[in-house]
């Protein structure tokens, strides 16, 4: 009796915490039923991934289950993004983790979605700023490896728009329409001995980057937005991102898609945390 005490006791609690109370009433939200749970995940699978087997087949069909249904049977039907967004979020979280075997497979799962070698490429590039050179580089590796297995020709067409002699003004340009005013005060606020990083970031992350080619705006900040979540170390940068989401036309929907998106890859507790921050902007705050 008072192991089932406990055990009620602990539920309630649990639900408590999640904001919800206890009853009949309680239902899980956003999930399918679970006698189509399995088929949609299949379905999804192949769609999304052509059926490859993740090497887990044989020596854990357990966690082979778990994750194909959650990522393909609950995750993907969740996101409100589209499945090319997904895509793109996802090799984003996974070259931000290194993970070298699921960006294989999910590189060539792209490739098999219809998601363009440029789009890939472009995202990899897109992440330098936030994660740095040497992840992008050795997840260039892999990506490569992909597309020299589908016959793509390498390298793939130059994405370029801007020189060594325009990179700072249209990267600073692109700034401040993006993300207003508080450029010039923030660059204006740095010490002297470190104003040349506001430059770097103004040519390098804005001028050599965002106004590349191929990636819309949007894209590139719900791209950005995945990778500063996955780092898990700059709220405030998220935040901003955030909201040049918004700004870039993204709906509210879309914003959760995207850390919807990232959750089976980077856990619960850096999920959360996106949401906390992203329901503050929503909130104005």
């Amino acid at each position: 009796m008072w192991k089932k005490i406990v055990k009620t006791g602990l539920l309630s609690l649990g639900i408590c915490c999640l904001g919800l109370t206890a009853g009949p009433d309680v239902q899980a939200a956003g999930l399918p039923d679970a006698s189509s749970r399995a088929a949609a995940a299949q379905k999804q699978y192949a769609r999304m991934m052509d059926n490859q087997p993740t090497g887990l087949e044989q020596t854990d069909p357990e966690l082979d289950s778990m994750m194909k249904k959650y990522i393909y049977g609950d995750i993907a039907s969740q996101a409100k993004i589209s499945r090319r967004d997904q895509h793109l979020v996802t090799l984003a979280v996974l070259t931000t983790y290194q993970s070298e075997d699921l960006l294989a497979q999910n590189v060539q799962g792209a490739l098999h979605d219809g998601v363009t070698p440029l789009e890939i490429r472009e995202t990899e590039y897109h992440l330098a700023p936030y994660i740095g050179f040497a992840k992008v580089s050795e997840a260039m590796k892999t990506v490569n490896q992909v597309f020299r297995k589908n016959g793509i020709k390498l390298p793939l067409p130059a994405q370029a728009t801007t020189t060594d002699a325009d990179r700072f003004e249209k990267g600073l340009a692109f700034q401040v329409g993006t993300y207003g005013e508080r450029i010039h005060q923030m660059r204006a606020a740095a010490p002297a001995n470190q104003k040349h990083l506001q430059d770097d970031l103004s040519a390098f992350c804005f001028g050599d980057i965002y106004t590349r080619g191929t990636l819309d705006l949007k894209t590139r900040e719900m791209i950005t937005i995945a990778a500063i979540g996955a780092l898990g170390t700059g709220d405030a940068q998220f935040k901003s991102h955030v909201r040049g989401t918004l700004a870039a036309g993204a709906l509210q929907d879309k914003v959760i898609g995207v850390i919807t998106t990232m959750n089976p890859y980077m856990g619960f507790p850096r999920t959360l945390n996106c949401l906390r921050i992203a329901n503050e902007v929503f909130q104005g705050k």
